[in-house]
Order: C-alpha cells, then structure tokens, then sequence
C-alpha cells in the first residue's frame, strides 16, 4: 500500500462554475438566446463562483485532531448531513457532494480562524453550485444597505405597447394596487413589466400580496394556469424495487392554485429583470405556462421563494443551505431566462433591456428557453477513495459521518439506541483520523455499527475480514444454559491427539475467560438484545488470525484443560454452517410425525424435500437459523403449507422527514422534529389448493431472524402453527445495503416491522408457546433436545386422549 507520507491528495474542485439553473451547473442545458446588438455573451454575463486555487500539500498524518478540530468536523459532517438529504442538486443533479467532503476535512481540521474556516466552508460548498447555499456573517457583523422606496411608472408607447415599471418597498400603498388596476383595465395586447426595481431585501410573501391586490396575474392572463409553487425532498422510509429494497426519498410539492384570467383576449407579456428581482408566484406561473418571456440583465436568483435554513460554524459564521426549489405546472423547476441581455456601460441605463423587449413585442418574434431540467446520475466517489481498502484521512472520516448520518435519519429503529450516538460519533472521528492501517478503519467502523443495536445490520468487506479474523479454531461454539458449549469439531489428526469433542465447555479463549472475552468483544457485532448478542458472539469465539490459540477447557467431569489449539485459514471452509451437519434436511420420525429443516434446504432440494412428508400426521418445520434473502425456499414453504388464502402478515412502518431537523442531539430530535410516519399493512396471498392438512409445529431461537424470523411472522398469519422452543431475535426488517470508503458494504433496515396489531416487533421477537432450549447434553449426545419436546406435544396433541383413556 502507498505510503500515507506520499499520497498526494487529489486536485481539488475546479475553481469557476457558471450557475445557469437554480444555481446549479446543467451541462447540455440549452443557453439563452441573446436578441439586439446590445446583448453580450451568455458566458460572459452568467454569474459565477471563483475560488482561489488549491493547495497541493500532501495527506497529513494519521493523527487526532484536538477538541476544537474535532467539534469543527463533527459540524463539517452536520452540514454534509442536511446537505445529502435535503439540496436538491445532490438529490437529483448528482452534485459531488461527497468528493467535496473528503476534500474540505483536511482544511476545516486545521482551520483555526474565521478567515479559513470560511474558506474551507466556500470551497465544500462550491460542489452544490448553488448561490443561495452560501456562507454568510452573523448578523450582528452585517451592515444591510436600505431598502430603496421606487414609485409606480406606468407608460404607453405611440404603437400601444404598456410599459409597467413595478415598485420595490417593504410596505406597498393602496394607491399603487389601484394604480395598476386601471392600467391594465383597458386589455393591452403588449405589455413589458419592468421588475428590475425590485429590491434583494424585499419579502417574497409581502410581493404576492401586493400581486394578488392588484389583480395583476388575472389581468394578464389569456388562459387558465397554475400558480408555482415550492417542492421539497422527503427522505426515509423504504420500498422494494427489481428484488431489493431501497430508499424512497421523493419530492414533496404543493400545488399551485388556479388562476382564471379577467379577460380572455390574446396578449403578450415580456418580463424584465435582474440579480435583485425577487420575481412573484404569479408571473413565474405566466413565464412557466408560456404566457410571457422572460429577459434578463444577468442571473435571476430564486432566493426570496424558497425554504433555507441557517447551521452555525463558530467564528461569527453560518451556513445558509438551500431545502427546496420552485415547482412550476409543466413540471420544470427554477428561473430559466429566455434572453439574456447585457447591462449598459453606465449603471444607470436600462435602456438596452427594454430596447430588446419592446423589439420583441413589435416583430412578433419571441424565444422560449427549454425549461425541463437534464436529468443526471448521482455522483460517485473517485476509486482512489472508494476502492482502495485504507481510504485518504477525509474518506476515512466521511464513513463515519455517512453511518452517523444513517443512524439520525435513515435507520428504522433509531429511537431504540442504548448509546448516546451523537456523543459515540465525536468520540469516533479521532479514531477515523488517527487509523494507520485498513485493519484500524474497519475496526473503528465495526464499532460504530454495532451501536445499531440490530442483528440486521452488518458491515462487510475484504477489511472487516482481517478485523474478525481470517482463520478460525476447528469447532464451533455455541451459547447454552449461560456456557459457551463446543457443538461441531472438525475431524482431524490435531482434534483428535488434543481430545477435543462436542458438548465440552469452552471457559476461556486467547487467554481470555469467557465473559471477559464476551465483553472486550461487545463492540464486534450490533444485536438488539442479550439473548441474539450472546449467540452472535459465541459464533465468533474461534475466529481470529492464524496462529495458536491458548484455550481452556471443561469436559463433562468438571475437569478443565488448558490447550494450545492452531488457528488456521483452511479450517474455514472444513467448518460446517450448521449444527449437527450429519443430519438430514427431512426425516420421518415416530407417530407419523415428519421433521423438515428448512435452514438445510436448498432451491433445488426443497420441493422434494416437502413432498416426501405431504401425507404425515404432523410436521417439526425447523426454523433456527439464516435464510438468505433472495431465497425463494421461504415462498415454496410457504405455498406448501398455507391455510388461508389472505391474511395481513405484519404491518411496515416508514418514516419521513421533509424538513432539515436543526438539533444538536438525535435525542433532542425524537421530541422537537417529530417524522412522518406512514403505516402500511403487509399483505400475505396464496392458493391454498393442495396445502399440508395435518399438525403444524415450528422451532425457532435466538438465530431466528431475518428472512426466517419473516417466514415465521407468515406462518403465524396464514396457518394454525405452534411454536417450540425460545425467544427469536427480533430482527425481521429487510435492509438497504449501503457502500462506505474502503471497499466497505453496509447493510440497514429503513423500514421497521410490527406486528398486525401494532405491537412491537424489534428487539421483543416472537415468545413460543412451548419453551424447550438446547443444552451441553445435547450436543454430547447428538440428540436435539428441542425436537424431542416438540415431538412428545404432538404426541400429546393427536393422541393424548386416547393415551389417558389407557
């Protein structure tokens, strides 16, 4: 691997955009068409964003920032947090976002003033090409410049052209209104409104009021339209698409009322404006139906008309950040101007835009700009930072803040954290920082996951790997009865000269004992109760690195032996991945009662598998264990043993948010920024023609979970099933599977799961009605202790009246 002293960090974003729509760079954007000898070249009038150059020093240090770089991070990822949610380039336009915020980490750590802090902020920001999202001062170190008060002016060429140049205040006379009424009481076919004397300062609301009291839009107007109106992202929850589940962000607008025009008589209407029009509702619905054209001195910004909100930095500085954009009738967003016309020489001279209006209205020849928006594929991050296994510091910390971010707003059970995450992520990003290896990545990341607090939630990849280990001990463990039990050895030379059999008791490993380990282990692995976390550790006990494990342990004489067992990388594909792996997938047992085990089942394995037990009495399905989730085993059980044709299966609860929540804490959150919450009802349909008719009994435990703990909620719903054994895992959502930096996949449920009567499900499980649990004796014996339980209810079930006439 490259040496971190010499990994030159890439060039940074380019220094000019040109902001053509809604501040957002389009390319292949149709340009606005000039008109007049006084028009100047788009590109030259086009506002734009420059930015110094940027430094070519190389990656720092692995190292942690102090408190203050880490409290400037931990606001850098808040930012990038309400960005990726809610600014709709990066929703829709594929801005590169992320790159920005692997970029900007490097700089916000260090920046120890206001000056370079805003400089970092300008350069993370400039990736949006948004002129609203901006930094900006506090106000108590702003000085705003005066409102100009204009007058109405309201003439009439020779040719009957009616020139309406409108007023800019913060309060408008009733004489204005009137003013306009009796102007355009008279129907003019040709009309210019001159909007370039409205002010930055004006209110968007106070506008529209003044529009509506004089009639204006009606009076314009030749047919019916729709007003604009503002649309919003609403983020969360999640849907199934071609087999997987993703999330279902959408836009959320309000639509427009409608406008019918006082007269109906053909007019046309050429709007004129600039950087500091604040254009109304109304005449952007005229612009946007096709009913005026709209010509420009420069940029016109849409600021004034819709939502932003405002993230302190420290410093006396502030984020303003764009959370929605206009929404027009024809479905096209933001202000696109038609002709764009240069200013004249002497700032006091707008006769060059009015020239090319009033030509416009006496030639007949007017230009419409295309208005619908190209559409563009999210941005991805660059391989050199995704690929590689040991990310740049900036990437190393942007995985951190994407699973942090996951956590505030995507995660389904995020208001069941045991952890304080918030507090868990700024304790994190020094970790991020300082890690020097792939390995202390990964790991730093495990950590962070497993305070999901859910058996859906996994993180995988080639380092995660070195993390867990890349060899294990040849046997397997398991937890019963409060003991780590030994349940399958591999069979060789080395078991055999050290004595190692299932049913002994494993009491320490790597020279841990047991509950030690458990704990020092506790961070490996995200569970959402004791009874899964316990499993779910035991599982890892033999994993490690190769090389020679001390272990100690206990037979069944109480007789302890400490061992010195290899580890090895080729026992991980001898080790079996199910208990007992001797067994078969079906068996008849006595009584006519059939067992089926469905985690042994495959899809080419399990219609026979169930046909050779269709005419039994009863049928042991066991359950314990993982079903992956394309598996259609799960649909042929189902279809083999249903017995109603509908029934609601669960209910799916998804949650929203379509505004930014602006608190510190995600605890803060739970209370102030309420979400949305949709309930959906999960519907079960199936032929029940030729369905299993005898006794049903299902074994589940605390491997239950996932695609099984989903068949189980099914069986319960569509067939008369009793459930043997212990509590299941409470993990039945389906996840969304998410890439980190490094090569790294996560996986995370967006939509929780309850039970059809609205109960929880997470983390609570299933509770059988009859409790039987393994212990060592079973696995000494090969017998399985639950099944045995199971069988002898059946037993008593079918035959038990007769048993006791006897």
């Amino acid at each position: 691997m490259t040496s971190n002293m010499t990994r030159l960090r890439p060039s940074m974003l380019a220094a000019t955009c040109t902001v053509a729509f809604l501040g957002a760079c389009i390319p292949g954007a149709p340009a606005p068409t000039p008109v007049g000898p006084s028009v100047r070249e788009v590109d030259a009038t086009v506002r734009t964003i420059a930015l110094p150059p940027a430094p070519d020093d190389p990656e720092p240090q692995p190292a942690a920032s102090d408190s203050g770089g880490i409290a400037r991070l931990v606001r850098l990822s808040y930012v990038w947090h309400l960005s990726s949610l809610h600014h709709p380039a990066v929703a829709v336009r594929g801005a590169p976002l992320d790159s920005a915020f692997i970029r900007a980490v490097t700089l916000v750590r260090r920046a120890d003033n206001a000056a370079q802090l805003e400089l970092a902020y300008t350069r993370f920001l400039a990736a949006l090409n948004d002129p609203l999202t901006r930094v900006e001062r506090d106000e108590a170190n702003e000085t705003r410049a005066p409102l100009t008060v204009t007058t109405l002016n309201i003439e009439r060429t020779r040719d009957s052209i009616l020139i309406l140049q409108m007023p800019s205040a913060t309060r408008y006379e009733e004489s204005a209104a009137v003013g306009i009424r009796q102007a355009l009481a008279a129907v003019p076919s040709r009309v210019v409104l001159d909007l370039r004397t409205a002010s930055a300062g004006a209110n968007a609301d106070s506008i529209d009021a003044f529009v509506a009291r004089t009639q204006l839009v009606e009076r314009l107007a030749s047919v019916p339209f729709t007003l604009s109106g503002v649309r919003v992202r609403r983020v969360g929850g999640a849907r199934a698409q071609a087999g997987a589940w993703t999330f279902d962000d959408a836009w959320l607008g309000r639509d427009g009322a409608l406008v019918s025009p006082i007269n109906a008589a053909p007019r046309r209407v050429v709007v004129l404006a600039n950087g500091n029009t604040v254009l109304p509702r109304g005449v952007l619905g005229l612009l946007a139906s096709g009913r005026a054209t709209l010509v420009g001195e420069e940029a016109v910004h849409d600021d004034a008309l819709v939502p932003s909100v405002r993230v302190a930095l420290g410093y006396g500085l502030s984020v303003r950040l764009r959370t929605g954009e206009l929404l027009h009738a024809d479905g096209s967003s933001g202000i696109v101007i038609d002709t764009l016309v240069g200013r004249s020489a002497l700032p006091t001279d707008s006769a060059p835009a009015m020239r090319a209006a009033v030509a416009m209205l006496r030639s007949g020849r007017f230009v419409r700009a295309s208005r619908l928006a190209p559409v563009r594929a999210r941005a991805a991050l660059p391989g050199y930072y995704d690929a590689d296994p040991y990310p740049y510091m900036g990437a190393r910390v942007l995985g951190g803040a994407r699973v942090w971010s996951l956590m505030r707003a995507r995660h389904a059970h995020r208001d069941l954290y045991d952890d304080d995450i918030d507090a868990l992520f700024e304790r994190a990003i020094g970790r991020y920082e300082s890690a020097r290896s792939a390995s202390e990545y990964a790991s730093t990341v495990q950590q962070m996951v497993s305070a999901f607090d859910d058996a859906q939630v996994a993180v995988r990849g080639a380092s995660i790997d070195t993390v867990v280990g890349v060899a294990t001990l040849p046997f397997r463990v398991r937890w019963a009865d409060g003991r780590a039990i030994i349940t399958d050895v591999i069979a060789d030379s080395v078991t055999r000269a050290l004595g190692l059999v299932a049913g002994q008791e494993l009491t320490a490993v790597d020279g841990y004992p047991v509950p030690a380990w458990m704990q020092e282990h506790r961070r490996t692995i995200s569970a959402p109760n004791d009874w899964s976390r316990q499993q779910q550790l035991a599982t890892l006990m033999p994993r490690g690195n190769p090389g020679a494990s001390l272990v100690r342990v206990r037979d069944v004489t109480n007789k302890e032996r400490q061992l010195n067992v290899p580890r090895r990388v080729d026992y991980m594909a001898l080790q079996p991945q199910v208990e007992r792996p001797w067994q078969s997938a079906s068996m008849a047992l006595s009584n006519g009662v059939a067992y089926i085990d469905v985690n042994r089942l495959t899809e080419q394995t399990v219609d026979a598998e169930l046909s050779k037990h269709r005419g039994a009495r009863a049928l042991i399905v066991d359950l314990r264990g993982a079903l992956a989730d394309s598996s259609r085993v799960a649909d042929v059980v189902l279809r083999a043993l249903r017995e109603r044709e509908v029934a609601v299966v669960a209910r799916e609860l998804h949650r929203y948010q379509s505004a930014p929540c602006l608190v510190e804490t995600l605890r803060e959150s739970a209370q102030q920024c309420p979400d949305e919450r949709e309930v959906r009802s999960r519907v079960s349909r199936g032929d029940t023609t030729g369905h299993f008719t005898g006794r049903l009994v299902a074994l589940v435990d605390e491997r239950t979970s996932g695609a099984m703990e989903r068949l189980a909620l099914t069986l319960e719903a569509t067939t008369g099933v009793t459930f043997v054994g212990t509590a299941t895992a409470g993990s039945p959502a389906e996840a969304v599977h998410i890439g980190l930096p490094g090569g790294l996949t996560l996986t995370v449920p967006t939509a929780e799961l309850r039970r059809t009567d609205g109960g929880q499900w997470q983390r609570v499980g299933l509770t059988p009605v009859v409790e039987a649990r393994l212990t060592p004796r079973s696995y000494r014996s090969g017998a399985d202790d639950v099944v045995t339980r199971a069988q002898e209810w059946l037993v008593q079930q079918l035959d038990g009246r007769s048993s006791r006439r006897q």
